[in-house]
């Protein structure tokens, strides 16, 4: 049975069309199509899970004040179909707050708020009525919550306290799959999945203490932190580790469940779900008798700072918050002169580059390890080399990384990238001087790909050494025209470079090489400096 509440006045009504013609989105009040309406049928459990001590009746209040979610009508759907088609109760829907007057409220055995948000109720303008719901509750009756249901009372403390908990966000938004944990598994209300977590596509919101507390309430279920999209969330802070999503408590001789789910359509045509609901409607109700004793001692291990800091770069994406990022500089900064705290940090970031870090994260890391990095940096930054997304960040941070490792690994990747890849690590093994690498990067002086050509020239220029020279002076002469000036600028740094290394013979050779007929001026000119310096030095 159900019916609707006439009890609108003229007034509210006439408020209420205005409201609808400044803000078109409210009248848009999306009803569950016959499709839809079947499949919450085809969905809902058969029959009561406890029997009702006599008729109840539960009055439902679907009045948004604040934002108004458009799953309210499904669910508005879901409890007539459920007390119907179980014959666990009958319904009465409304959006008329004057039904909490006690002479009505007290004919029902329960009060369920459908998604109901910002209810202007408060002791100093409806004491009246705040008087009759707080009576009505811990007088012995119940109050169910549906999603929204903590977005209310904020100028009513006890009434958030018995919800126990409010609206302060939900990083976990609408258009993703988060993970689920029962933590109760042998609780007569989790029946429903027994034992087993999942996921589930809907808007989740945080639960914040003190008003959330599993010393205050029973939690049945909360958000899976292990799950990585789920413990990767944007916008993520402290206490968000442990996020309730179904509690239940005693508040006075009454009964309160509430259930962080219902924002999507969908819940309401998951099997599961709505077998959930229907348990906790019956404990409300006062038919089906459970444990509500609190366990603190269940709360989940909270995650250090640091780890906290990690999961938020690991989601970080271009555009986002980096106050993550910051205060993790910060911490590393912090640490300068500390070897064992910074190998531990280095560590942690290896850890992120091994995950599934989004790119904007990774990248960060890099930048970071360009900075910190050592040795144990360098097998994770090697393997992403020949990845032609991933090299530009990896030959960041191993081009600043002193050491044989980050060498031999970047002499070894040269030998199996491609395309843009092979082209900067060539870059890179110039910048670091590596000579270990001449005479690999000589064999490319001759490429037909006149970009990967033209590194490989100018990365000699800055190696130096016999080899690099070696290799210079025979490219300099079959190199194309477009390579002419990059060899010949290639061969005056390598000379430089001998010069300085005081291998004064070397470079008074290369210099010679540059100072000959067919030669551009400007370079010779260079050379004949160079000779002149060479002549002069002891």
């Amino acid at each position: 049975m159900i019916e609707r509440s006439k009890a609108l006045s003229g007034a509210l009504l006439a408020v209420f069309c205005v409201a609808m013609l400044i803000n078109p989105a409210v009248a848009a009040d999306k009803k569950p199509t016959p499709e839809e309406i079947k499949k919450i049928e085809a969905a809902m459990p058969t029959e009561a899970v406890a029997k009702p001590a006599q008729p109840r009746r539960l009055l439902v209040i679907d009045l948004c004040q604040g934002f108004k979610h458009s799953s309210i009508p499904y669910w508005n759907k879901a409890l007539q179909i459920m007390g119907e088609k179980t014959g666990a109760f009958s319904v009465v829907i409304t959006d008329d707050l004057k039904m909490l007057q006690a002479d009505t409220l007290n004919q029902f055995d329960a009060l369920c708020l459908n998604n109901t948000t910002r209810l202007k109720l408060n002791l100093k303008d409806t004491p009246e009525l705040c008087k009759s719901l707080m009576g009505f509750i811990k007088g012995g009756k119940g109050i169910v919550g549906i999603h929204a249901a903590t977005d209310n009372f904020y100028d009513w403390p006890e009434a958030m306290e018995m919800m126990g908990g409010k609206f302060t966000g939900h990083p976990w938004g609408g258009g993703g799959t988060w993970a689920m944990k029962i933590d109760d598994p042998d609780h007569p209300l989790m029946a429903p999945f027994a034992g087993k977590g999942f996921k589930i596509k809907d808007e989740i919101y945080r639960t914040d203490p003190p008003l959330y507390s599993r010393a205050k309430a029973r939690v049945l279920m909360s958000l899976d932190m292990s799950d990585k999209a789920t413990a990767n969330a944007k916008g993520l802070r402290e206490g968000d580790d442990d996020t309730g999503i179904t509690w239940i408590k005693t508040w006075g001789k009454g009964r309160v469940f509430y259930c962080s789910l219902g924002h999507d359509h969908a819940v309401t045509w998951t099997p599961p779900i709505l077998e959930h609901f229907l348990l906790g409607i019956q404990f409300a109700l006062g038919d089906l008798k459970v444990d509500t004793t609190p366990k603190p001692g269940a709360k989940v291990v909270k995650k250090s700072e640091m780890e906290q800091l990690l999961d938020q770069v690991k989601a970080y994406d271009f555009g986002g918050s980096r106050e993550a990022l910051t205060k993790l500089s910060d911490k590393t900064r912090q640490s300068y002169g500390k070897a064992g705290a910074l190998k531990k940090i280095e560590k942690a970031l290896i850890g992120v580059l091994k995950s599934d870090a989004k790119y904007a994260g990774k990248q960060y890391v890099c930048r970071e390890l360009s900075i910190i990095g050592t040795d144990q940096s360098v097998p994770v930054l090697a393997s992403m080399l020949t990845d032609e997304k991933l090299s530009d960040m990896a030959r960041y941070a191993l081009e600043r990384i002193p050491g044989k490792a980050a060498d031999k690994a970047l002499v070894k990747a040269l030998g199996e990238a491609q395309g843009k890849a092979k082209i900067g690590i060539v870059n890179t093994l110039g910048e670091r001087g590596c000579r270990a690498a001449a005479k690999d990067i000589g064999k490319l002086t001759g490429s037909s790909d006149q970009l990967l050509a033209g590194s490989a020239l100018s990365a000699l220029g800055k190696i130096g050494g016999a080899d690099a020279a070696a290799a210079l002076s025979k490219a300099k002469n079959s190199v194309p025209e477009k390579l002419k000036m990059v060899a010949y600028d290639a061969c005056l740094k390598c000379a430089d470079q001998l010069l300085a290394d005081g291998q004064k013979a070397q470079a008074q050779k290369m210099y010679l090489e540059l100072n000959k007929a067919g030669v551009p001026q400007l370079v010779r000119t260079a050379a004949l400096r160079g000779m002149l310096k060479a002549s002069s030095s002891k």
